[in-house]
């Protein structure tokens, strides 16, 4: 604000600032967003607290997103039994398209919505798939996180983080 005032800047460059604060290494998840899992329970995050928690922003149109999911569900397997969770976060805009697709992929785990695109606003994803690491306090630990498909790479830092 100081500075936006000394300089006589456009009020957009506070406003930006202010919401891309969620992007900041330390920040806490957004609150006060609508999310909801396959069955229409609204969801938060704040459950997740205490646990690692690994995000996947995604879509059922998204043909990378797609790609990545194999690779997803292997480290999952993989890291069954540690204290990280794997959360994919659909910004379909239709929930029947989200809810099909978690059918013809046979999706299980942590599946939400994003089902007004405010989170995706908030974290400003631009583009998806998208990953991001949370830590047990819930606040920002990775913004645009390595791929679950770069392998070990992610796996390491995942374990290092528990």
């Amino acid at each position: 604000t100081a500075v936006v005032d000394k300089y006589t800047l456009p009020q957009r460059y506070l406003q930006d600032f202010k919401a891309r604060r969620f992007t900041v290494k330390g920040a806490f998840f957004p609150e006060d967003l609508r999310l909801v899992d396959a069955s229409g329970n609204v969801v938060d995050f704040a459950s997740l607290k205490g646990h690692i928690v690994y995000i996947d922003m995604w879509a059922s149109w998204c043909v990378p997103c797609r790609k990545e999911i194999p690779h997803l569900q292997k480290l999952e397997a993989e890291m069954a039994g540690s204290n990280v969770k794997f959360l994919s976060i659909s910004i379909d805009r239709k929930s029947d398209d989200w809810k099909k697709a978690l059918t013809q992929l046979d999706l299980h785990g942590l599946q939400w919505h994003d089902e007004d695109g405010k989170l995706a606003n908030a974290l400003n994803v631009k583009g998806i798939p998208f990953f991001l690491i949370y830590d047990k306090e819930g606040r920002l630990y990775r913004y645009n996180a390595p791929r679950p498909s770069s392998g070990e790479k992610l796996k390491v830092l995942l374990k290092g983080l528990e």
